[in-house]
């Protein structure tokens, strides 16, 4: 009978360092494969995905045996309690092959129905061995979803032979060591557009070019929370010659260090979310792909945007095409940022939730300042900006800073007209807009000090044909006017302007009363603090 050492070093004959695994629902690599004393019998050496999943960083009563990324990631496990996976070929066949395609793998023991007499009457599943029999002909396959099922390597290169028209492959959270064992099975993919290899953790390609024609076609590629930098990127980024969107979410991106020239000539889409950049310049890098239209930057720790290559009121030439950006959850701190951003020559959709510049500012006056200050925005944090919407914002914007321009030496004479540098850095279109509708008058001039608040008017609103849709409480200017209402509701409910039919419940007659006008301001219809908006559609 073989020894316990024997059936161990059978068991791992085909493990070798860097090997993927699971453990109890934890993902780690081998690192380190033999004894560790004074105990007796082999140890895997391993490091953790998670960093404080382990004890140690690799070393063991002052000896290091292998190296880790953290102080608490490493750990020494029994062959025995790692489970090394599957190959594409076994998990293909698990997933989309059932025991019995006769009945598609359904339990047909439980397919009945019984009436009140408790006759029970036996459901036929028409088509399931059909369906089941076209599924498991792999010839026939187009999507291919195998999350988190163990898979580590190739397998028979015969039967992924059998998969010509797969355009969608997703591999994601799996054992897979390396790039190089991704390019086996892609190469028999030769249709395939759509990869995702997400939560796994791969070792660069020695020769990334080498590599190229195994994702030659491929379009679509989902890299998130992989633990990649951004030099790791541009090693693997010559394997993607045809590339259009590219996800890196929840990575450790912290500094866009260098593009390459012939590289991403064809990316269109960059979602770089939830990682740790903090440098706008840095982002300016990007700036020269030729083809980028949506740039996705949330949750990143940026404080302020700026393009140095032009003065304020030119356009850059950084970023021709990018006409969305993605800023929400960020840290902009000043509006100077939103300035910088009119220089983007076909910025047409910003999304901008969630930034300290916007902290303790009403959420209407802060749209208003951010339309104004950006001329080409059609779209505002997933919402239509219509041309009402605009005009109302930039005549607004004109009596709120009215003032401000006044005492810079702006004057409603154009002849006399001249604000300081300051003011026009600050505000770069008030100018533009000025010669578009005039200067405010006096009468006009918006105070913001207590004025205001006086005139503010809090109330519910509510959606009484869909409760689904969640009731809020708002401060709403007296003095807004029902159209500007409805483009606000539009913004908080999704529900078309055209579509709104709105009125509010006195909280002191109790009656439902229409506003019927939209140009009219609410307090014209006698709205007064603790009265229900109501919305309906």
């Amino acid at each position: 009978m073989p020894s316990q050492e024997a059936v161990m070093e059978k068991e791992i004959a085909n493990v070798s360092i860097g090997a993927r695994f699971v453990s109890d629902g934890d993902c780690g690599t081998v690192k380190y494969i033999g004894e560790v004393p004074p105990t007796t019998g082999l140890w895997l050496g391993v490091e953790w995905d998670k960093p404080d999943r382990g004890k140690h960083d690799g070393s063991h009563q002052g000896t290091r045996y292998f190296q880790c990324r953290s102080a608490t990631s490493g750990s020494f496990l029994r062959p025995k309690k790692a489970d090394f996976g599957i190959d594409l070929t076994k998990a293909l066949s698990d997933r989309y092959v059932p025991d019995d395609l006769e009945t598609g793998g359904i339990d047909t023991s439980t397919m009945y129905v019984q009436d009140e007499k408790n006759k029970v009457t036996v459901v036929e599943m028409v088509g399931a061995s059909m369906i089941a029999r076209k599924q498991s002909s792999f010839e026939n396959l187009q999507e291919i979803d195998l999350r988190e099922t163990k898979v580590c390597r190739t397998g028979s290169d015969d039967f992924l032979k059998k998969l010509p028209n797969i355009t969608e492959l997703n591999i994601s959270k799996n054992l897979i060591p390396s790039w190089e064992e991704v390019s086996k099975m892609t190469r028999q993919m030769p249709k395939l557009i759509l990869l995702n290899l997400s939560e796994n953790r791969l070792v660069l390609p020695s020769n990334p070019v080498s590599l190229a024609t195994a994702f030659s076609r491929l379009q679509d590629l989902v890299l998130n929370n992989m633990d990649l930098d951004w030099e790791q990127v541009m090693v693997c980024a010559p394997m993607w010659p045809q590339l259009r969107k590219l996800f890196l979410c929840y990575n450790k991106i912290a500094a866009i260090t260098r593009v390459q020239s012939d590289l991403f000539q064809h990316l269109e889409l960059l979602n770089l979310e939830s990682n740790q950049i903090t440098d706008w310049q840095q982002v300016n890098l990007l700036g020269h792909l030729p083809k980028l239209q949506s740039l996705l930057l949330a949750y990143n720790p940026l404080s302020c945007i700026a393009f140095h290559d032009v003065p304020v009121g030119q356009k850059t030439a950084l970023f021709p095409h990018l006409h969305m950006l993605s800023i929400s959850h960020c840290k902009i701190n000043e509006w100077d940022s939103f300035n910088e951003l009119d220089k983007l020559q076909r910025l047409k959709d910003l999304r901008y939730k969630k930034n300290p510049i916007l902290d303790g500012i009403q959420l209407e006056r802060a749209e208003e300042r951010v339309i104004a200050k950006i001329a080409g925005l059609t779209h505002m944090n997933r919402c239509q900006v219509f041309e009402d919407d605009r005009k109302g914002a930039e005549l607004v914007y004109l009596k709120t800073f009215c003032a401000d321009w006044l005492k810079s030496g702006g004057s409603r004479e154009p002849a006399k007209s001249k604000p300081s540098q300051q003011f026009l850095e600050d505000h770069p279109r008030y100018e533009k807009l000025v010669q578009l509708y005039g200067a405010a008058e006096d009468s006009e001039m918006r105070n913001q000090t207590s004025a205001l608040k006086d005139t503010l008017i809090v109330m519910k609103i509510r959606c009484p044909d869909d409760p689904s849709k969640r009731e809020l409480t708002k401060k709403l200017p007296g003095g807004m006017e029902v159209t500007k209402l409805k483009s606000l509701l539009h913004r908080l409910y999704k529900i078309d302007v055209s579509d709104q039919k709105l009125s509010y419940i006195s909280h002191k007659a109790g009656q439902e009363i229409e506003l019927d006008n939209d140009l009219r301001p609410i307090n014209y219809f006698s709205i007064e603090t603790g009265d229900t908006l109501l919305v309906r559609w």
